[in-house]
């Protein structure tokens, strides 16, 4: 059973809430200028990710929309906007949050965040064959799973 925000997948979160315990965010920043390339692979790998994530733990992530933002925003600003989410998701019993960028501001301001935060470095699919990008995808989450169960075990 998938589990991302949408309107045939909500339902079945509602029904399964006490065994869907973790939200994971991609967060994902736009530039429109000389960066605009960057921001497409980071949004690109960001996104993929994210979605084989959730095809890992189906059944127990929920897959929400992406926190999205300018570049140029300050990242403090971004923080608090960020924990805004986590409260609200909190309200609404969810127990672990993850937000997942390849954004590395967001490790500045890592430690004060309420939600685990996962960086990855980008990995641009620009030139890939689908074959090798289905490797590289599947090294990555072999690297990010075992991360996610400790967070699990620390606080079940």
């Amino acid at each position: 059973m998938l589990m991302n925000w949408t309107t045939e997948d909500i339902p079945s979160y509602v029904k399964e809430k006490k065994y869907v315990d973790t939200a994971l965010v991609p967060l994902i920043s736009l530039e429109f200028g000389d960066g605009i390339k960057q921001s497409a692979a980071m949004n690109e790998f960001i996104t993929v990710i994210s979605k084989e994530m959730e095809r890992q733990f189906r059944g127990r992530m929920l897959l929400v929309p992406p926190f999205t933002y300018l570049e140029d925003n300050n990242i403090n600003d971004l923080k608090k906007l960020a924990e805004e989410w986590i409260k609200q998701m909190k309200k609404g019993d969810v127990k672990h949050i993850i937000l997942i960028t390849a954004d590395p501001s967001w490790k500045k301001v890592e430690q004060e965040l309420e939600g685990m935060l996962l960086w990855m470095p980008l990995v641009p699919f620009e030139n890939m064959d689908d074959e090798y990008k289905k490797q590289v995808i599947s090294e990555q989450i072999k690297q990010l799973l075992p991360l996610v169960m400790d967070k699990w075990k620390e606080n079940p």
